[in-house]
């Protein structure tokens, strides 16, 4: 190897060069923590909605390696030229920061977003999507840099189509196995945004006849308590599918209400009469709520009145229901007002004389 004037005049040419882009790049640093703390940092921390010290603390040091890392990569590119493995190195120096600052910028402000917004919110919704969401942009983060990561190195064309394809075969076979998953995971973060029921409300769902108390809505099922203190484990798509009745929204105020038949030919309003004073003397009835008696129905055999009424909670509606029947049966089979068969009916008259019309 020869060494010749000119040569050493070049390699002194590029160390100066080298020299000055580190000292530009030192320079860069300083003015760039200037700037940020004197004059940014202080102006973003006035607004009511900030961003927290965590955010500022990660964008700051963000700068300080971009701006290292990209001095860097000018003193190789003025050293070392012709060495492209460099080029290889500092692209994935690139690639891991933003990667890096990605993740951590989107994990800071879900952390900003739930200790300072979410406060302000009733409920625990946010509590609980906050999390489902900041897992999905880390997806879509690792997927652009994977592909970003692909093309860089060339891997593309027949390779990178063949690759797909099978990928995709793979992807749409487990797909299918994991459709019922995927619409229970879909539907759970739904239910967890709208909240057509809390832990702690009862829900009947009358397509499945289930009936019972909210233990616990998660990601892919919801577990519902019966009245027989049964654990029912129910899929979310399921729910989603459903007409859910919550009984415990606006309150827990429920009305009971219950089927009385009564032969044709009897009093109707003496019968109403009976059958309100009857609910009335009971003592979980709500007082400030009506009470309703009304002829609903004509049968073959009588016809159906019903009686309605409310309590305060719906937790006792079938003790409530009995009770019910109960005093309404005692009250009427006292005045033989009693429904007969079709071929046996008795009519009551206003003086107390009873006639029966066998057919």
């Amino acid at each position: 190897m020869n060494v010749t004037p000119d040569s050493i005049t070049g390699v002194g040419a590029q160390l100066a060069e080298a020299f000055i882009i580190l000292f530009v790049t030192g320079v860069a640093v300083v003015a760039a923590r200037v700037i940020m703390r004197r004059w940014f940092w202080p102006a973003l921390r006035k607004p009511r909605l900030a961003p927290s010290r965590q955010m500022l603390s990660l964008i700051e040091r963000f700068v300080y390696l971009f701006i290292i890392i990209f001095g860097l990569h000018q003193v190789f590119r003025v050293v070392a030229p012709d060495l492209l493995f460099f080029e290889s190195i500092f692209f994935l120096l690139y690639w891991v920061l933003g990667m890096y600052f990605a993740v951590r910028l989107i994990s800071a402000t879900a952390d900003w977003y739930l200790g300072t917004l979410a406060p302000g919110f009733e409920g625990t919704t946010h509590e609980k999507v906050v999390p489902p969401i900041k897992y999905i942009l880390y997806i879509i983060i690792f997927a652009l840099a994977f592909i970003i990561l692909m093309d860089f190195f060339g891997i593309t064309g027949t390779a990178l189509t063949t690759s797909l394809a099978a990928l995709g075969v793979t992807t749409l076979v487990v797909g299918l196995a994991a459709e019922n998953i995927i619409n229970d995971v879909i539907t759970g973060l739904v239910i967890r945004v709208d909240q057509p029921f809390r832990p702690g409300d009862r829900i009947e769902i009358q397509e499945l006849n289930t009936w019972g108390d909210v233990q616990e809505v998660g990601w892919r099922s919801t577990r519902i308590l019966t009245r027989d203190k049964r654990m029912v484990t129910i899929p979310n798509s399921l729910i989603g599918k459903n007409l859910v009745t919550n009984y415990s929204i606006p309150n827990t105020f429920f009305r009971v209400e219950t089927d009385v038949a009564v032969a044709y030919g009897a009093d109707i309003e003496s019968v109403r009469q009976m059958i309100r004073e009857a609910v009335e003397e009971q003592d979980w009835v709500v007082r400030d709520r009506p009470i309703q008696v009304l002829l609903w129905e004509f049968r073959e055999t009588g016809v159906l009145i019903r009686a309605r009424c409310w309590i305060e909670d719906y937790v006792d509606t079938r003790i409530v229901v009995d009770q019910l029947n109960t005093a309404i049966y005692r009250r009427i089979f006292e005045r033989g007002v009693i429904s007969g068969p079709a071929s046996d009916i008795v009519l009551h008259t206003p003086e107390g004389e009873e006639k029966r019309i066998n057919e």
